[in-house]
């Protein structure tokens, strides 16, 4: 029987990371925002608002139990 010369997992490709600062156009990157569709820009802009403002509500919470232990 052949011996593998590496392990299983040493042979999967490692995930590629998207360079943000990169000049010009990377392979397998994702288009810029002006190059998204119409409807994905919106989708995504109300996905980040939600984001935004859940987060802005968990603070929000989370300082006022916090002020609620110092009386």
């Amino acid at each position: 029987m052949p011996r593998r010369t590496k392990p299983l997992r040493a042979r999967r490709r490692a995930p590629h990371q998207i360079d943000l600062f990169a000049e010009g156009p990377q392979a397998g990157a994702m288009p810029g925002w002006s190059g998204l569709p119409t409807q994905t820009q919106a989708a995504l802009i109300e996905l980040m608002t939600r984001l935004i403002l859940d987060r802005a509500d968990r603070s929000r919470l989370g300082s006022m139990t916090e002020a609620g232990h110092d009386l």
